[in-house]
């Protein structure tokens, strides 16, 4: 008789299971990077509960209140205090329907 590997064992298989679940939470309640449209970086959250949180930046290196020209809740630009920023209309309109697409779906195609 051949003997079980601990990979098909069933307690063994759940263990490692189980173990794996902290990592795939890990993603959760932080943003990962989705896009990038232009200068712009499309970023997604998630929560347990299931709730999708998007945003667009354009990456300073800086914080992100302070640094980062940003569209804030509304739909419009935010451009902090000290920076500048030029505004393309075509970039811009192509950041917000992937700001769309994030929020309208948990498949984002680019």
């Amino acid at each position: 008789m051949r003997p079980i590997t601990p990979w098909l064992c069933g307690g063994r298989l759940l263990l490692a299971l189980v173990a794996a679940a902290p990592a795939a939470q890990a993603a959760l309640n932080s943003f990962s990077r989705l896009d990038q449209v232009g200068r712009w970086v499309i970023e997604r959250k998630n929560t347990q509960e299931g709730a999708i949180t998007c945003r667009a930046y354009i990456p300073s290196g800086g914080t992100w209140f302070t640094s980062n020209v940003r569209i804030g809740p509304d739909g419009s630009v935010v451009v902090p205090d000290g920076l500048r920023y030029s505004p393309d209309g075509t970039e811009l309109a192509q950041v917000q329907d992937a700001l769309r697409r994030c929020r309208a779906d948990m498949i984002y195609v680019p």
